[in-house]
């Protein structure tokens, strides 16, 4: 019958110097039967009364067995990952708010393609047109057209000068039986250059450069019912007319200036002789109200 051999008794022996190190030991193997020097056998192939890998001093024994050599070990990705993601997440976000806010006035609307209102900028007041002037003959128009929209009716026996180089419209009343010669002349005149007044002025002087002996009365802010009229100014003279054959002839009048609200003004420059005046005057002052109709 055989006899089986364990390990010996007690702790395993210590490592001889210059062994391996502690580390992970091969399980024990049993020993075989007792050689002729009566020494245990090695197990594993180590030599018999000497040292084996991992075996120990002399006597037999297993010593620590060698190490697995150590690795490095491997880094964690796990938050990188997550930490990219997250940013990827956040950029993505911020590009969606800015093309949002930056594109919503290329977002096609309902109407097509075509030209689009463009909102109005600052305050929503809509100012008033501005009028324009309506010179179309109306119903207080009659007679004689001189320009502007403004029209005169000649009194009777009134006729055109037949000098048609001057300006504006001219109506003389003839002499009677004295071909060539006249009584009194009214004369209409329009400008955008003066205001009423000056105006009126003007042609005072012009009237007195061929008379002699002008006086020119005090000037007179008139205010004709029409509202149409924004200014009035009127202007009286007197003087003597100096015929070509030397006849001095007195002569009374006076220049009526009307200005419309689109700053056009007309002027009247009636005259008479002294000695019809009084008789003729209301011819003069019915044209001039013909002429205040007119606006």
């Amino acid at each position: 019958m055989s006899q089986q051999y364990g390990p010996p008794p007690g702790p395993p022996p210590a490592p001889a110097p210059g062994g391996w190190g502690t580390g992970q030991q091969a399980p024990h193997a049993p020993h075989g039967p007792q050689g002729p020097q009566g020494g245990p056998g090695g197990a594993g192939g180590g030599v018999p009364g000497g040292r084996g890998p991992g075996g120990g001093g002399p006597g037999g024994g297993w010593g620590p067995g060698p190490m697995r050599p150590s690795h490095p070990p491997k880094p964690n990705r796990t938050p990188w990952i997550i930490m990219a993601a997250a940013i990827v997440a956040v950029l993505l976000v911020a590009v969606g708010v800015v093309l949002l806010v930056n594109g919503k006035d290329d977002t096609p609307v309902a109407g097509g393609d075509g030209p689009q209102t463009p909102e109005p900028i600052g305050t929503m007041y809509t100012p008033s047109p501005t009028p324009t002037p309506d010179d179309a003959k109306g119903p207080n128009d009659v007679g004689v057209e001189v320009g502007y929209g403004i029209w005169f009716t000649p009194s009777k026996g009134w006729l055109p000068d037949w000098d048609k180089t001057k300006a504006g419209k001219n109506y003389i009343l003839q002499q009677f039986n004295a071909r060539g010669l006249i009584d009194g002349y009214y004369w209409v005149r329009q400008t955008e250059l003066y205001d009423a007044k000056g105006f009126a002025e003007h042609l005072v002087d012009v009237e007195s450069n061929g008379m002699e002996g002008v006086r020119i009365g005090q000037g007179t802010v008139c205010r004709p019912a029409n509202p149409k009229i924004k200014a009035c100014y009127a202007l009286t003279y007197t003087g003597i007319w100096v015929a070509k054959n030397g006849t001095r002839i007195p002569f009374q009048g006076f220049v009526t200036a009307y200005q419309d609200q689109f700053d056009r003004v007309t002027a009247t420059d009636a005259g008479l002789e002294v000695r019809v005046y009084a008789r003729r005057v209301n011819e003069l002052i019915y044209m001039n109200n013909s002429v205040i109709k007119s606006f």
